[in-house]
């Protein structure tokens, strides 16, 4: 590989030689970029990620993004790098081939080589004509393993880097060695970037964990070398076929997980085990309202309002719920959730943020709800030593100017168990309503699995927050005997109060 490379930079010298006497033609011309594409195309941090569903257009915003680099500067190396050979042959390739680079050609007379394959490597390679008279190169690499990132990219100098179909790539080294590589090209006046476009995949996913968690400083900023977009693939209707995004419903709608990834864009884990509630959450009984239209469950005049929480400083997670009796069964309803996932956050801001939802529902009700907090009992008992020092309940009471005051749940042996014991119950009884704003509540319900070593213990996950944001709530007051204490009359036992939440 490094023998080829420096055959190319030789190759380099001969094509400048050959350089036409013109420039390419320049004259007043814009690729056709819709209003995501376009900001990807003028971003100028070191690390730009655009994600989204199938039929975006992310590809086709970076490899105008690669054109222009080529274009813009004399020498560059735009390297591209891809899991496999196929995906980058019928990825990012061919749509430079096909698309890309004939709407420069036409836009502004591009000049460019033919594309060569190296019958060895399978590498490829094209010269593009820049705007100084001399010659910039593409170069297609495909590297199947992690392992071997490091060695088949050693050598050469970078301007750009490109990969595609990052959540593909199975490990880290696609993002940290030809990062690495950058800044050491001369004469490159623009960013030398590195930039990548993938489909979403779960939180766990380095990808997810590289450009959504590590790039936070202590504090809770972003790192501004890091940008992120969010492709949907409903700014780029009128470019697909009729029909597309309409046969894409259709062999995803039973298979929600997929769904949410392919077509509405968002990052959501597969389950890889046995989910703990499978055979008692059924989403028709249980979720009520529709997200899409922005409807879902509305507390109750009459009843306190329960939040449930599970504080982390990189993981926190908050519900708000209301238990509700009826003639025969105690329901709970699930109405509003706040979460923090992988995302470095202050206590303050957060108990700040509760103070505004307690006063938004109490608004938007018109009622002066009751309000009691409910936590492990580790926030009322344990003593973090950073900073000043304090307990969690301690810190959410003086941020809220007194207005959460935290009860704690107990968390001995068995605690787990019996908290999951209780909510496959509360279930499988028809006790448990979820709004369909909460999306983290119901993803919790789908995805929360078991420990492959004890089956009756959740394994950890993000998903095991939320469910401990919503049990903590249910075994204390089940645990007090609150059923007991609350008036049953005139409650009925279908909720039919959806409405826009």
């Amino acid at each position: 590989m490094v023998a080829q490379l420096t055959i190319a930079e030789h190759e380099a010298d001969a094509l400048a030689s050959m350089a036409p006497v013109h420039k390419p033609t320049q004259r007043e011309w814009h690729p056709d970029l819709n209003e995501t594409q376009q900001k990807i195309f003028d971003d100028s941090s070191r690390f730009v990620l655009g994600y989204g569903e199938k039929g975006s257009g992310k590809t086709i915003a970076f490899g105008h993004k690669v054109i222009r680099h080529a274009y813009e500067n004399d020498n560059a190396l735009v390297m591209i790098l891809s899991p496999s050979i196929r995906t980058g042959a019928e990825g990012i390739w061919h749509d430079l081939e096909t698309l890309v680079i004939p709407s420069w050609v036409e836009g502004i007379g591009l000049e460019s080589s033919i594309a060569k394959l190296d019958p060895n490597t399978k590498d490829r390679h094209r010269w593009i004509g820049n705007r100084h008279g001399g010659w910039s190169k593409l170069l297609l690499i495909s590297i199947p393993y992690a392992a071997a990132v490091e060695s088949r990219i050693k050598g050469p100098a970078p301007s750009m880097i490109y990969v595609d179909e990052l959540t593909q790539c199975d490990g880290k080294e696609y993002f940290i060695y030809p990062a690495a590589q950058l800044g050491r090209r001369r004469g490159i006046g623009g960013p030398q970037q590195y930039c990548a476009s993938c489909n979403p995949e779960g939180p766990s996913h380095w990808v997810y964990k590289t450009f959504f968690e590590d790039c936070y400083e202590e504090d809770g900023t972003k790192d501004k070398d890091f940008s992120v977009y969010h492709v949907p693939v409903t700014e780029n209707i009128k470019r697909l076929p009729d029909g597309y995004v309409e046969n894409l419903h259709r062999i995803l709608r039973t298979d929600p997980v997929e769904k949410r990834r392919l077509i509405d864009g968002e990052w959501v884990d597969r389950p890889t085990g046995e989910s703990l509630f499978k055979d008692y959450f059924v989403p028709a009984n249980h979720v009520k309202g529709d997200p899409l239209r922005g409807t879902g469950l509305l507390p109750m005049k009459g009843f306190p309002i329960t939040v449930g929480y599970d504080l982390g400083q990189v993981y926190s997670s908050i519900s708000f719920m209301q238990m509700i009796p009826t003639q025969d069964k105690m329901l709970w309803i699930i109405f509003d959730e706040m979460d923090y996932l992988g995302v470095r956050h202050l206590y303050k801001r957060l108990a700040q943020e509760v103070n505004r939802r307690m006063d938004y529902w109490n608004k938007k009700i018109d009622y002066e709800f009751g309000y009691e907090h409910i936590s492990d009992d580790s926030a009322i008992n344990q003593w973090h030593p950073g900073g000043e020092g304090s307990y969690d309940s301690w810190d959410f009471e003086r941020f809220s100017e007194g207005r959460i005051k935290m009860i704690g749940c107990p968390k001995g042996k068995g605690s787990v168990e019996a908290r999951i014991r209780l909510l496959q119950t509360k279930l499988f009884n028809d006790e448990v309503y979820v709004s369909g704003l909460c999306r983290f509540t119901v993803d919790m319900l789908h995805n929360l699995e078991s420990d492959k070593k004890s089956g009756t213990k959740p394994r950890r996950s993000k998903y095991i927050h939320k469910f401990d944001a919503v049990t903590y709530p249910m075994l204390k007051l089940e645990l007090n005997g609150m059923r007991n204490t609350l008036q049953t009359a005139g409650v009925r036992t279908t909720l039919t109060h959806c409405g826009r939440a």
